[in-house]
C-alpha cells in the first residue's frame, strides 16, 4: 500500500509545482525607444565644370604675412613727428622801421651821459651810424686836443648799464677808449621775440678837466 501511495505523491507534486511556474509571468528586459538623432547630410559632390568653376581657393602664405607685418612696423616708425618750433626759427616779415634819430646836439659831461633806444622784437639788421667830438671850450670847439678831450664811448644793455651805474666791472657790446673825435657803424645783435633797450654812455674818464663837451649826431636806422 505504501509503495503505491509514494508514485501518486510525487505526480501529484510534480504536476502542482508545473502549474505554478507556468503562473509566474516571465521577467522580460525594458526597451527604451530613443529618437534617432538627425545625421548632417553630406553636401553632394559635383566636378567643375567651365559654367561653374567652383569656389575659389586662396592660398596665404607664411612669408607674405611676414613681409607685411614688417612694412606696417616700419611704415608706423618711420612716420614723421613734426617738431615743435623755436622761438629763433621763426621768421616774420615785419614793415621796415624808419631811421630813429637818436641826438644831434652839442652837450656838457661831467661823469657820464647816457642816450638810450629801443630795438623792436625780430629786427635782423639793426645798426648804430653817427660821429661825434668832444673839446674842453665851448665857444672854440676846434681848439681843443686830444689829450685833454678825450673821453670813452659805450654801448650798453641793460644788464651791462645797471653794472656800470654800481661801479662793477662789466662788458660792453660796443666800446671805445680815450678818444675826442670818431666815426661809428655798430651792427645791433638780432632781438626775437622781446625788444632790447640799449644805452650809448658817454663818459669823462678822470682826468685835470672836469667838464667836457660832445658835439654828436647819431642814428639807429633798421634795413
Amino acid at each position: 500500500m505504501k509503495r503505491l501511495f509514494a508514485p501518486l505523491l510525487v505526480g501529484l507534486f510534480v504536476i502542482f509545482c508545473g502549474r505554478s511556474i507556468k503562473e509566474i509571468p516571465e521577467n522580460k528586459p525594458l526597451r527604451i525607444h530613443l529618437p534617432h538623432e538627425a545625421q548632417p547630410e553630406e553636401p553632394e559632390l559635383k566636378a567643375a565644370t567651365p559654367e561653374d568653376p567652383g569656389p575659389i581657393a586662396i592660398l596665404i602664405s607664411p612669408l607674405a604675412i611676414l613681409t607685411g607685418r614688417a612694412n606696417s612696423s616700419t611704415t608706423q616708425t618711420d612716420r614723421y613727428i613734426p617738431l615743435e618750433p623755436l622761438p629763433i626759427d621763426h621768421h616774420i616779415d615785419l614793415p621796415s622801421e624808419k631811421p630813429r634819430k637818436l641826438l644831434n646836439k652839442v652837450f656838457p659831461i661831467n661823469k657820464y651821459v647816457q642816450f638810450a633806444f629801443v630795438v623792436p622784437p625780430h629786427q635782423s639788421n639793426t645798426r648804430l651810424r653817427g660821429a661825434f667830438r668832444s673839446f674842453t671850450k665851448r665857444r672854440d670847439p676846434d681848439s681843443t686836443s686830444g689829450s685833454t678831450a678825450g673821453l670813452d664811448l659805450m654801448v650798453l644793455d641793460d644788464q651791462q648799464f645797471q653794472a656800470f651805474l654800481h661801479g662793477q666791472p662789466q662788458t660792453a657790446a660796443y666800446e671805445l677808449d680815450s678818444v675826442h673825435e670818431q666815426e661809428v657803424d655798430w651792427r645791433v645783435p638780432t632781438t626775437y621775440a622781446d625788444p632790447q633797450t640799449y644805452h650809448l654812455v658817454f663818459s669823462n674818464p678822470g682826468s685835470a678837466t672836469k667838464i667836457k663837451f660832445v658835439e654828436a649826431d647819431f642814428t639807429v636806422s633798421f634795413e
